[in-house]
Parts: C-alpha cells; structure tokens; sequence
C-alpha cells in the first residue's frame, strides 16, 4: 500500500493486487463489501491514523474510489468536521437503498 498525504483533511491510498491478496481478498470480495474488505478498509484508516496522523474521530468521510486497468486501486479519502446542524439534519433524514 502506497500512503500520500494530499494536505491536512485528505489522503489517498494506493491498494495492489498483492495487497489484496495479501488480505486474502480477490477483486470481487473487495468490489461487494465483504467482511474481508471492511477489516482492510478499517485497517488502511488506522494505519493512515498511526502513520500519517490523518485521524477520522468526530469527521464526516467522503470516500472516492478509482479501479485502474492494472488491477490497483486508489482511495481518496476527505474528512470534514459535522456540525451541529449537520447533526441533527442528517438525524431527520431517512435514506433509501
């Protein structure tokens, strides 16, 4: 995994093929949200925590994803601070899948 601290609120992580496997994940673990691949994703924001000081505690995250041909990854992950009104709209609202 390849780390690069964009500036103070994004960072954007490089995932490999051997990273994946690695995690005993293949392409499709990773593209349907399994538990496998939210340890990763968990693991890869505590590392970014450690490492980088990129803390995700009290943020709202905006998470971009990017598949390149060669089988890589890229996330782009910004954090935003939640307001109070932020708060208590998001509280009333009532999503749909």
């Amino acid at each position: 995994m390849k780390f690069e601290k964009v500036n103070n609120d994004k960072i954007k992580i490089t995932i490999s093929s051997a990273d994946l496997e690695a995690n005993d994940i293949d392409f499709h673990s990773f593209m349907s949200n399994s538990n496998e691949t939210q340890s990763l994703f968990l693991s890869v924001l505590d590392k970014a925590e450690k490492d980088y000081g990129f803390s995700t505690d009290n943020y709202q995250l905006k998470v971009e994803t990017l598949a390149l041909d060669n089988g890589n990854f890229i996330l782009t992950i910004t954090r935003s601070r939640v307001s109070n009104t932020a708060e208590s709209n998001i509280e009333k609202k009532k999503f749909k899948v």
